[in-house]
């Protein structure tokens, strides 16, 4: 069985203070974008996760490796499987390619174990693997609160063409977590997102100042970006700046400003096409 895991993009993420479990509590409104790794699982006698990407971990630390052990001890049983990922979506960049991998893995693996949880219990096991897997389970378009568990799908949009600027370094989450905090800048998340009025596919990401604070040469690649497309913004904790609007001259002299860095020209996915993309449409196994 072989299925797509499409990355997503914030449209906007505000962040709170550190919660006493050690997460902050975050707003935002995902939605799921035309790149994607590919999964594939077969039966096995043993765990075995195989990757294209020789610097991405393939032991415990894996999320693909953590969601299906979590599942397996949920059903009782061993975790059995043989599994192939081919990585596009590139990593520590913002935009969620190892949660995509974790959520779509739960899909695929529940089918191959014949076994279909209940939607709430598999939003469960996926929540205690990694704080967005939950959103995959969903995909398309929706607002996610909490630590990331609290997915509240949205109707989705007609597809929005977009400009992913992938500049030539990774940051690191837990690291603009912590710049976030010794900036002192959170404050109780807002109770509706901007964008719900302000008619921009963008709002604010409140990590945008922590990532800078990180590595500096994101403000140069951001005020460079403000300046050539219609909206632009950080998304999740970066590296990637999503643009919006910008025109085929300004993205060239994009790639001249920055000839280090990576650019994808994509749009954004609806669920119906994201469910059937990633095999949550085929999670219909008989629970045994």
């Amino acid at each position: 069985m072989k299925a797509e895991a499409l990355a997503k993009i914030n449209r906007e993420l505000r962040v709170g203070p550190r919660r006493p479990d050690g997460y902050h509590g975050i707003r935002s409104r995902f939605v799921t974008i035309d790149l994607a790794d590919t999964i594939e699982v077969e039966p096995s006698t043993r765990w075995e996760l195989v990757c294209d990407t020789p610097e991405l971990p393939t032991g415990e630390s894996n999320l693909v490796a953590r969601a299906a052990r979590a599942l397996a001890s949920r059903l009782g049983r061993r975790a059995e499987a043989l599994v192939r990922l081919s990585k596009r979506v590139p990593m520590a960049a913002g935009l969620g390619g190892g949660s995509a991998d974790a959520g779509v893995a739960l899909a695929l693996l529940s089918r191959l174990w014949g076994r279909t949880l209940p939607e709430k219990e598999l939003s469960e096991v996926a929540a205690g693997v990694g704080s967005d897997v939950p959103f995959f389970l969903t995909g398309g378009e929706a607002d996610v609160g909490g630590r990331g568990e609290a997915v509240l799908a949205r109707e989705d949009g007609a597809p929005h063409p977009l400009t992913l600027l992938l500049p030539p370094f990774a940051l690191s989450t837990a690291e603009v977590y912590a710049a976030f905090d010794r900036l002192g800048a959170s404050r109780a998340v807002p109770e509706r997102l901007a964008i719900e009025e302000s008619g921009c596919f963008f709002g604010p990401n409140d990590l945008e100042r922590a990532a800078v604070a990180v590595r500096a040469e994101m403000g140069d690649y951001l005020a460079f970006a403000r300046s050539v497309a219609r909206e632009c913004a950080l998304t999740g904790s970066g590296s990637t700046i999503v643009l919006v609007g910008a025109s085929p001259k300004s993205l060239a002299a994009l790639r001249q400003r920055f000839p280090d860095a990576r650019t994808f020209e994509t749009r954004t996915v609806g669920r119906a096409e994201y469910v059937r993309r990633s095999g949550l449409a085929d999670r219909t196994a008989p629970t045994a």
